[in-house]
């Protein structure tokens, strides 16, 4: 019951039963999502208490799905149907991409002698501009007849 494929899909399927009454829900769900993982991020970070830093790094796991699950629905509303598909990779591709600088570039501050919560509170500063960015796509999904 609270495996991981029970968190990867519950996402999508409050997208899918929200979506009945507002077409734009697969890009709300991330949103949403992200709002709740920055705080979280910095909610682990900022304390000295190691069940509350636990349970803050639980919440972001936990909403790390929000994007996932719905990545496909929100191509699907804002690209043509001819290119979702490599839309698709390209965001795989840009994904690993950063994944793998934002891991080198950790180990390069490591390096360099900056603490380690410095670096998760500038990761959770570039949650909330994903998610000020994610909002802008809400808006013109919004805005579609």
């Amino acid at each position: 019951m609270w495996n991981g494929r029970a968190f990867f899909t519950r996402p999508r399927y409050w997208a899918d039963r929200w979506s009945r009454t507002r077409l734009n829900s697969p890009v709300l769900v991330p949103l949403i999502g992200l709002i709740v993982a920055a705080p979280a991020i910095l909610l682990a970070t900022s304390t000295d208490y190691l069940p509350l830093a636990i349970v803050g790094l639980m919440i972001f796991g936990l909403t790390k799905s929000f994007s996932d699950a719905n990545m496909m629905p929100i191509l699907t509303l804002i690209s043509d149907r001819r290119y979702r598909a490599t839309g698709y990779g390209v965001l795989n591709m840009c994904a690993c991409l950063v994944g793998g600088l934002t891991i080198y570039a950790g180990g390069a501050l490591r390096d360099a002698k900056i603490d380690v919560s410095t670096i998760f509170h500038f990761g959770a500063g570039s949650i909330a501009v994903c998610a000020v960015l994610l909002y802008f796509i809400y808006q013109r999904t919004a805005q579609k007849p």
